[in-house]
């Protein structure tokens, strides 16, 4: 279905959703980590779900205490973890009152 289409259709939906959006969001988010849905859609001239969507389905973003984060660390991101684990371990094992 073509776009001039769509709009023969004033009840149907019409799809924003394409490639060049979705690269602004991500490179948006990138910029700045505390950008906001709404913000978004004012600045990109699209509804909020719209830009929900994105981050969701395209760029697989979940939402984390009002932030939109990866699915999955990164390696390093894992690494980092794992050993902020251990030294906290080791921090209380050192400081263990018995």
């Amino acid at each position: 279905m073509k776009a001039s289409e769509d709009e023969a259709n004033p009840g149907h939906p019409f799809s924003v959703r394409n490639e060049g959006l979705i690269a602004k969001v991500r490179k948006r988010i990138q910029e700045e980590c505390c950008v906001t849905v709404r913000m978004m859609a004012d600045e990109f001239g699209v509804n909020r779900e719209t830009i929900r969507q994105f981050l969701v389905e395209d760029l697989g973003k979940r939402k984390v205490v009002s932030q939109f984060v990866p699915h999955a660390l990164s390696d390093d991101q894992r690494h980092e973890l794992v050993q902020y684990a251990k030294d906290i371990i080791k921090t209380a094992r050192r400081n263990k009152i018995s």
